[in-house]
């Protein structure tokens, strides 16, 4: 039985690796495409450690997954953040509207969570 997700917990969203941009710096540099609840697409462009199941060379595209945090639930429909991935001049962290039923557990924790030492 999947592990019932609630606002603030940490989660995979699914995504597909559509190509290697670089491998130089190192890590690589991949595009990342997702579709949201309402379904307009997403491109995502980051290092491969950013996103789930890149550590190997994989063969293009292929599955991955974007660490988020649920920020609000609607119904069927989950408002989530980015961890890791920012845009525009205030890096503000990437937000969509996404099925909650395609959202899977992490066993992160999100950054804002961890403790500090």
């Amino acid at each position: 039985m999947e592990p019932i997700l609630g606002t603030g917990d940490g989660c995979e969203l699914p995504a597909i690796a559509v190509c290697l941009l670089t491998d130089d710096p190192q890590p690589g540099i991949v595009l990342v495409e997702l579709v949201d609840a309402h379904g307009r697409p997403h491109q995502m462009v980051g290092k491969t450690a950013y996103f789930g199941g890149l550590h190997t060379a994989p063969k293009f595209p292929c599955p991955t997954s974007v660490e988020c945090t649920i920020e609000d639930i609607n119904g069927d429909i989950a408002t989530v953040s980015t961890w890791w991935l920012s845009g525009g001049p205030d890096h503000t962290r990437l937000v969509f509207d996404v099925r909650l039923d395609i959202l899977g557990p992490t066993d992160r924790l999100p950054p804002s969570s961890r403790s500090v030492s």
